[in-house]
């Protein structure tokens, strides 16, 4: 894994700023995520724009200096610099061995023959976690393209006279072209939501590219932007599954966690003793002949505790296993790196910086993590209370408006709360498109969001009515069945959002990689053409998960309360966390005061200190002000 950046120039003659110095920053800004070496070129042509293009390297696949980035081809009309892990780049290298000469052992430059020989076709052969920037010189374009879920970052800012592109908001930042205007409808679904939601970031003129979509900027500026994957696409498949599933999907996932064993360092696992974890050491074990190393996080606190069942299965596949025992003040000392990393203001996340620094602190430099496990086979509670408040709802569509709205302001009165504020807001129908699963992952309703604003028109002003949006998408997919409409939003919401996302940004930080196996596409796409009969919902957790498993977890852990991936916020921000949330909170900064009311803010911290509200609410404008303080003054 790697950082990339850089930039077009469409001036001739620009002196408002050495461009060579620009880059240099830019760089200098994302260093974290490649130590061991930087590149930059600066490309000149004659009849188009000059490209600035820097790299900094994260070295895992051949460690030689024969992988050094930017990379030309041969006649140098091809130039990649690329944050990217291409698992079958052996195949793909074997493939066109007849055609071409290789000068390294890396898969960077499989990957910029694969496009010089297949152009943007080679993108259905890659298979792997990948943004990556090509110059054409051929077309006279910049070509930037992103994996197809979104495993790996890529972010860009279009100017009059440039369009600058980097892994990180920060480098966009750093280059000095980008103003610092928050961007309405950015703040408003991380108010909602506790993350940003793509293609939106913070920064009212930078933005994300998507997962599956590739850009095209022409010589002349103009940019063509095209998906070229989704998770559904492969619903319409006319695979008859006549193999049992199980086995289909065992034999899937053993060829994920293969692909994602190749490495030139040391590999290791995430092991929180839950279902997909323990699948990915499962897996891990029976292709390896030495034993793997595991790490895990503890709390002293027994309802956040899981190292019991990490030890457990530490034992089972025999993994060389390193336990972290978080209290309050290692979270304290964590917590300015925790925040430093954020390349965007997020809610979680600080959980994986920790246990990643305890990965590096053991010698690892590659992990795989249980990710997307959640997503694919139902993990959440969302499967099962979206069909459940979907009946409810039509049961209460029943009765007289005027009773569910008495029952609704009574509940409100007696038990104030965020979940009475939800139940209100669904009744009401205040939500479009498919609410109750926005509904469920909601930090705060539309009014409350509202609320929060200084100009509370703010939002029927300029925010995009992203439910409406999702909903016409959903139309379009014709996505049939309650499971597999939630494992949709799952991914393009949750996963891509906040949990991919957040583990990027929190584990480059250190350097650390993180793969994940169960975002392999062709697991997800099998998962996606398999007929909803296949998927129900069971007493067992996971049930298609743990019946493909050759070697079976202990009950212990299959039938164990689900935790979640989370520190004890709840306790911990009343305890020694209290005085530093609050020295944040309490404290006026001009952006932030100009957009958001301190009053409302105090009133949140109040509302959390006096029971009525859950501790991510001001958590999330903890964050927030913490991250605008630092990025944007």
């Amino acid at each position: 894994m790697c950082g990339i950046a850089g930039f077009l120039d469409f001036e001739k003659k620009d002196q408002s700023k050495n461009p060579e110095q620009v880059l240099s920053t830019m760089l200098d800004s994302i260093r974290h995520r490649g130590p061991d070496d930087r590149g930059s070129e600066r490309i000149s042509n004659a009849n188009g724009p000059t490209l600035h293009l820097g790299h900094q390297r994260f070295s895992i696949i051949d460690l030689s200096p024969r992988g050094h980035q930017p990379m030309p081809n041969e006649s140098k009309t091809l130039w990649i610099s690329t944050n990217s892990e291409i698992y079958n780049f052996r195949e793909l290298r074997e493939k066109l061995s007849p055609s071409f000469r290789f000068n390294s052992q890396s898969d960077t430059e499989v990957l910029l023959k694969s496009y010089e020989h297949w152009g943007l076709n080679c993108l259905e052969m890659i298979r792997g976690m990948f943004a990556f920037a090509i110059w054409d010189a051929k077309i006279q374009s910049l070509i930037l393209v992103r994996d197809r879920l979104g495993i790996k970052p890529l972010y860009y800012l279009p100017l009059k006279n440039k369009f600058l592109f980097a892994s990180e908001v920060r480098a966009l930042l750093a280059s000095g072209l980008s103003d610092t205007k928050i961007n309405h409808s950015g703040l408003y679904h991380f108010l909602s939501f506790g993350h940003l939601k793509s293609p939106n970031t913070l920064i009212g003129n930078i933005q994300e590219l998507q997962p599956g979509y590739y850009l095209i900027i022409d010589r002349h500026g103009n940019i063509d932007r095209k998906r070229y994957w989704n998770p559904c696409q492969s619903i319409a498949s006319t695979n008859s599954h006549q193999t049992d599933p199980k086995t289909s999907i065992d034999q899937l996932l053993k060829e994920a966690v293969q692909y994602r064993q190749v490495s030139d360092v040391p590999i290791g696992a995430f092991l929180s003793g839950g279902i997909d974890s323990s699948a990915i050491v499962s897996h891990m074990t029976n292709t390896l002949d030495e034993p793997i190393s595991t790490i895990s996080i503890g709390f002293k606190e027994k309802e956040f505790n899981e190292s019991e069942y990490s030890a457990e299965i530490s034992r089972l596949y025999k993994t060389q296993h390193k336990l972290i025992t978080l209290e309050e003040e290692q979270l304290l000392e964590a917590l300015p790196g925790a925040i430093n990393s954020m390349d965007q203001p997020t809610i979680d996340g600080i959980n994986t910086y920790i246990i990643s620094r305890a990965a590096k602190e053991a010698g690892l430099k590659v992990v795989l993590s249980g990710l997307g496990g959640d997503e694919l086979f139902g993990g959440y509670p969302s499967f099962s209370l979206v069909s459940q408040l979907q009946q409810k709802k039509k049961l209460l569509d029943l009765f007289p408006n005027f009773l569910t709205k008495f029952g609704t302001n009574l509940l409100k009165k007696t038990m104030p709360s965020d979940q009475s504020d939800k139940l209100e807001h669904w009744l009401e129908g205040k939500l479009s498109g498919p609410h109750e699963y926005f509904l469920i992952r909601a930090l705060y309703c539309e009014n409350q969001v509202c609320d929060l604003f200084v100009d509370q028109d703010i939002t029927k002003k300029e925010i995009i009515n992203y439910y409406e949006l999702t909903n016409k998408l959903l139309n379009d997919l014709k996505i049939n069945g309650d499971f597999t409409l939630v494992s949709y939003l799952e991914i393009t919401h949750y996963l891509q959002n906040m949990l991919l996302r957040d583990t990027d940004m929190m584990s480059m930080s250190i350097p650390l990689e993180v793969r994940v196996p169960f975002m392999d596409h062709k697991l997800v796409e099998y998962m996606f053409s398999l007929p909803e009969k296949h998927k129900k919902l069971t007493d067992t957790p996971k049930s298609l998960l743990v019946d493909s498993l050759k070697t079976p977890l202990p009950d212990s852990v299959i039938n164990r309360k689900k935790m979640g991936f989370t520190l004890p916020f709840e306790l911990w921000m009343r305890g020694k966390l209290k005085s530093e949330i609050e020295s944040v909170l309490l404290t006026p900064i001009n952006l932030f005061s100009e957009l958001i009311s301190q009053k409302a803010v105090e009133n949140i911290w109040k509302q959390f200190l006096d029971g009525r509200t859950s501790w991510s609410r001001p958590w999330a404008l903890y964050v927030l002000k913490s991250w605008i303080d630092k990025n944007l003054k």
